[in-house]
């Protein structure tokens, strides 16, 4: 009835629908409907505002103000689809959801511009994505990288042993490459492998933290550069106070005498080239000696003779041995050398209580490279390469932030938490994050929250003395290596067949 009278009276009513958490439109309910003057630019204004908020709802708890703004040179500058920021979370996206390929990234920036009103027909191509990616600045990346790790440092206490001192664990591992003339340039294959039968290798050392798990740095470099080389690049990262723990590749003067000239202190494993002769130096308890190495007539490798000479000619290191018996009746022998000299500050007890966490960093990897799926990357030029590399250590230490989040807020150990457990409740509970109004604070609290307690319950059984041995239970299919390059191979399958035929026969 008051529609009727209204509309005899020539006037125009309109109603308001909702089309999303934070966007309204209106459309005339007697006559023409309204569109926007501007839906494209409104459009693109709107997706900016509110990106992938299922990603944008973690990273803005934890990145740093302005994290946005990955293209200082303003690169993105005009009016584009994938703005850094979209561009930003979508790369993110893609990362925190192993195999995800770039046409399943454009499809989630589709599905999030056709939310919006006066909806934008984004391009289905994955060639504009790509070109957005090779924009992103790899400063900006690796500062995020940072920014996480330490936000990490600075919650945890450092005031009772061992953690009285911050402990950086450092190890290497491999990856492979897409097989591309760029790659193979900078990235050679393995020279035991017939070319064009492999693929590109990068080698990696990193330093994490011990107590957060954080990447705090790493170096990379063709997979013939050796481990000693590129963990002597992550020397200017380390500062004075610094307890340095690694495996017996690392056990050499030249690391022991340079990282004491910086005040870091070092516990190796010991190398099995060293004399184990504990009738040597000076005894400071039961198999704990000190005793004295001497600098080497010639330089290490990579060394010049300039630098080599600046060393100290002898230094006083700690070696210490101990056996370690589990419930099972195994006997375990430990062999230790360090740069920890008093016995009464750093006893052999807590030593060997320190070296035994070095395990955690094969864990560390294991989560980036299993977890995270960085063993083969997925990049076609070496340029982006560094840039997946990085987003893989953000999307880990994001992933780390958050459980140390969980365990300090619900008061549980860190390392029971699941690192895959966290994965998949972070992707999970950020769909529900999508759906809730960034104006409803509350509700967003409480639901981070209980993201949080959730984690917090999904603990991993304690195991101090399961054996994790490196094989691998099942069996792969059947078929030969490639032995020469694709495009060499000849068909054997005839012949193959023609053999099983006259067998049968």
């Amino acid at each position: 009835m008051h529609g009727e009278s209204i509309a005899k009276k020539g006037l125009r009513v309109k109603m308001y629908i909702c089309i999303n958490t934070d966007m309204y439109t209106t459309t005339e309910l007697f006559g023409k409907i309204h569109t926007s003057k501007k839906p494209l630019a409104a459009a693109r204004n709107s997706l900016r505002r509110q990106p992938l908020s299922q990603l944008e709802a973690l990273c803005d708890r934890k990145f740093p103000s302005g994290w946005d703004h990955l293209n200082p040179d303003k690169a993105n500058s005009r009016d584009r689809v994938y703005t850094p920021k979209i561009t930003g979370l979508t790369f993110l996206s893609q990362i925190l959801s192993p195999g995800s390929s770039c046409r399943e990234a454009v499809r989630q920036v589709q599905g999030a511009y056709a939310l919006l009103p006066n909806a934008l027909a984004v391009s289905s191509d994955t060639s504009p994505y790509c070109q957005a990616r090779a924009r992103l600045e790899l400063n900006r990346l690796t500062g995020l990288r940072c920014h996480l790790a330490a936000q990490m440092e600075r919650n945890v206490s450092h005031g009772t042993r061992p953690w009285s001192r911050p402990i950086k664990v450092v190890d290497g591992t491999c990856f492979n490459l897409q097989d591309t003339p760029a790659n193979r340039a900078l990235y050679p294959q393995s020279t035991d492998q017939n070319p064009g039968c492999g693929f590109p290798q990068m080698r990696m050392v990193g330093t994490f933290s011990l107590q957060t798990g954080a990447c705090l740095m790493h170096a990379d470099a063709a997979y013939r550069t050796s481990e000693g080389a590129l963990f002597r690049q992550l020397w200017p990262t380390f500062v004075s106070g610094d307890i340095v723990l690694a495996d017996r590749l690392f056990d050499s003067y030249s690391n022991f005498a340079g990282l004491m000239h910086k005040g870091v202190d070092a516990i190796f494993s010991i190398n099995a080239n060293r004399s184990l002769d504990f009738r040597r130096g000076r005894s400071v308890g039961r198999r704990d000696r000190l005793y004295t190495l001497i600098k080497p007539d010639h330089p290490a490798a990579g060394w010049s003779p300039e630098e080599w000479a600046a060393l100290p000619a002898t230094i006083t290191v700690r070696q210490l041995k101990a056996k370690i018996h589990n419930p099972k009746g195994r006997v375990k022998t430990i062999t230790v050398i360090t740069t920890l000299l008093d016995p009464i500050l750093w006893p052999k007890e807590l030593l060997l209580l320190i070296f035994r966490h070095r395990w955690n960093v094969e864990l560390f990897l294991d989560d980036i490279k299993t977890t995270l799926q960085m063993d083969l990357l997925s990049c076609r030029t070496p340029a982006m390469v560094q840039k997946e590399l990085e987003m893989h250590l953000i999307a880990y230490n994001l992933t780390r932030a958050i459980m140390q989040e969980a365990a300090l807020i619900c008061q549980v150990p860190l390392a029971r938490i699941s690192f895959k457990g966290t994965l998949d409740t972070m992707r999970q509970f950020g769909q529900t994050f999508a759906r809730i109004p960034t104006r409803q604070r509350k509700k967003r609290r409480d639901l981070y929250t209980r993201m949080l307690e959730t984690m917090a319950k999904d603990l991993l059984p304690e195991r101090p003395h399961r054996r994790e041995p490196r094989c691998l239970k099942r069996r792969p299919k059947a078929f030969p290596f490639m032995t020469q390059p694709r495009h060499q191979m000849k068909d054997v399958l005839k012949s193959s067949r023609r053999k099983l035929k006259h067998s049968v026969a």
